[in-house]
């Protein structure tokens, strides 16, 4: 067994990958201090809201086992070309693309010149490019996966699913069945490119899919209690392999900001507006509707949700937030939308802004509901809370992650599912129904027994002896035997 450890850690872009990442490193190196940890930082400011800087980052730090480094930024001209393409997944994937010869130099010169020794890497599943400088090393790679276990276990199964696809296109299929999932699920759950094998986005995930099952652990941020079916499944998976020897898969999560200190936006001058209207709402009275980091609604749909909310006669707390391109990123987007007058009729029970702290509104005891964009991270923090969530899901894997939280883990409603298209406008009465649904009788009971449920499982599970305890032990015991 090595007496200790160094590893380069390179977190995908964007808050919703940076930010779990930096809790699953801070937690390993205070774990065991025979870990120490340098974190690649990325400037993702072309593509993202506002990200903290390292420096913010390192203040919260305490361990002399874990720095980060903050890679130099891409010049003008290579941002424009970023910014030229589609929101979104298109973006991140070129910033990826365009940092990789700065990361293999970076990783050249601390080899060179800081560490004493290097153990291996930790990658980000949008950073698996990283893979071929690790295997120009002889350095084993691990990667942390920032999305949910029955994710994953879709992606461990794709290689199989497309063997067996003879045709181009499988949208005739009306349902899938995925080890990882108890129930088939629907294709309007899938990004569609997937049923289309031609399509440049199909190519990619399939090849991100291969890369998974040749790294040699596989570390993600969920927990056994939330998610037994898709990680007995991944187990089964995991021993059943014949054609290839399958990664070790450690459940260590959830990995969240869970006081609200890593994810502090610079617009705190809105803080104490927001924690002052919750202070004065009755317990488990406020619908908080927030659409993440990345999320902003078309006016239409604003109108609809504007309307729904009064109707309901429920409270609630609204970041509505301006495009991505806007330079008010604190400001409530009050004018893409929103009825006449309706900030007088809904005052003193509804409050929109433009940021909202969600960890600390989640944490709230007037916080009764979560409508969510279903971004994993986002997710875990409602568990870890005890929130019941209404979906709307809008991008990425976001249906996916719908689709289990409703139907495979119960811990939400569905409100805008992952049936509707992207430009489809889900209606006023439609919100009215679903915040009745989950603040009302007998199912709002049921849902908040559900949540008190998994907020006590989700905290047992990283306190000592809980499942992700014992898995990251595991891994750190792998990890030192290597």
């Amino acid at each position: 067994m090595k007496s200790k450890a160094e590893l380069i850690v390179v977190p995908g872009p964007g808050i919703g990958h940076l930010v779990p990442t930096i809790e699953f490193a801070r937690a390993l190196t205070q774990r065991d201090h025979r870990v120490s940890l340098t974190v690649l930082v990325m400037d993702d400011s072309p593509i993202a809201r506002a990200t903290p800087s390292p420096h913010h980052f390192a203040s919260l730090i305490s361990t002399d086992h874990l720095r980060l480094v903050q890679l130099p930024s891409l010049s003008p001209q290579t941002i424009s070309q970023i910014l030229a393409n589609r929101p979104g997944l298109p973006r991140i994937g070129l910033l990826v693309h365009h940092y990789m010869p700065i990361i293999k130099d970076s990783v050249s010169r601390l080899v060179s010149a800081e560490l004493t020794q290097l153990d291996g890497f930790i990658l980000d599943a949008f950073t698996s490019g990283v893979l071929e400088i690790a295997d120009e090393l002889g350095m084993p790679s691990y990667v942390y996966y920032t999305s949910s276990a029955a994710v994953l276990g879709f992606m461990l199964h794709l290689p199989d699913l497309d063997s067996v696809v003879e045709t181009e296109s499988v949208s005739n299929s009306v349902g899938l069945t995925i080890p990882s999932y108890r129930n088939s699920v629907p294709r309007s759950a899938f990004p569609q490119f997937m049923f289309h094998k031609d399509d440049e986005g199909y190519k990619r995930l399939l090849d991100l899919s291969k890369k998974l099952r040749n790294v040699k652990g596989i570390l993600v941020n969920s927990f056994a209690e939330l998610e037994s079916y898709a990680v007995d499944s991944i187990d089964r998976m995991v021993c059943e392999s014949q054609d290839q020897v399958l990664p070790n898969v450690y459940l260590v999560g959830p990995m969240i900001d869970r006081t609200g200190e890593i994810n502090q936006s610079a617009n705190g001058a809105h803080l104490d507006q927001i924690m002052e209207f919750l202070d004065k709402q009755p317990r488990k009275s406020v619908i908080f509707l927030c659409f993440g980091s990345m999320g902003s609604l078309n006016p239409g749909q604003v109108t609809e949700i504007a309307n729904g909310l009064e109707r309901s006669g429920h409270r609630f707390l609204w970041a509505l937030r301006r495009p991505s391109n806007s330079n008010n990123e604190g400001g409530a987007d009050l004018e893409g939308g929103i009825p006449d007058g309706f900030a007088e009729r809904t005052a003193g029970r509804g409050l929109v802004c433009g940021w909202a702290p969600q960890v600390r509104v989640l944490g709230h005891v007037a916080t009764g509901c979560f409508v969510s964009h279903c971004g994993w991270n986002s997710s875990l923090e409602s568990v870890w809370f005890g929130v019941p969530m209404l979906t709307w899901p809008l991008y990425a894997e976001q249906k996916l992650n719908a689709f289990e939280l409703v139907r495979e883990l119960g811990v939400a409603i569905e409100m805008r599912g992952w049936e509707e298209e992207e430009e489809e406008v889900t209606s006023a009465e439609e919100v009215e129904r679903s915040v009745k649904c989950v603040m009302e009788g007998h199912v709002a009971v049921k849902m908040r027994e559900r949540g008190d449920e998994m907020r006590e499982l989700s905290r047992k599970a990283v306190g000592v002896g809980g499942s992700s305890y014992v898995s990251m032990g595991r891994f750190i015991d792998d990890l030192l035997l290597s």
